[in-house]
């Protein structure tokens, strides 16, 4: 299975695993600005980490996953950089944008549908919330 930007309770907030969700959650605690790398307006596919738990149930239980097929587990959603600092809600600040860097990221969750009966149910502000909780 290929997971799309995992976010959740307990995620790293700093380090090469940390998402933008996790690196703008410290910043906010630290009463940092939220660094917004570019303009923003780069797109990923967020995943919440329950959601990604039910998937990996799902295909323990399924014979018909573990084939070889790539299995994408994500939201099916693309939001931009500045839509999570908004849901975050805390001043930012833009550096330069780094070289190399996808501009949009979005899972086709097609097959999870079909072979596990999977999709994802935390919409991403409910996810942001539980990991302020």
């Amino acid at each position: 299975m290929r997971y799309f930007n995992v976010y959740g309770p307990r995620q790293p907030l700093e380090g090469a695993y940390a998402t933008v969700i996790g690196i703008f959650l410290r910043q906010k605690a630290k009463g940092e600005p939220l660094t917004i790398v570019g303009d923003g307006e780069q797109t990923r596919d967020f995943t919440y980490v329950g959601d990604i738990v039910r998937a990996n149930i799902l295909a323990s239980e399924n014979p018909k996953a573990g084939g070889g097929e790539v299995i994408n587990i994500g939201s099916g959603k693309n939001y931009s950089i500045n839509q999570i600092a908004s849901f975050i809600d805390n001043p930012t600040v833009n550096i330069p944008p780094r070289d190399g860097e996808a501009r949009d990221t979005l899972a086709d969750i097609g097959k999870a549908k079909e072979l596990l009966g999977w999709e994802p149910r935390v919409h991403i502000e409910e996810g942001i919330k539980n990991c302020r909780a």
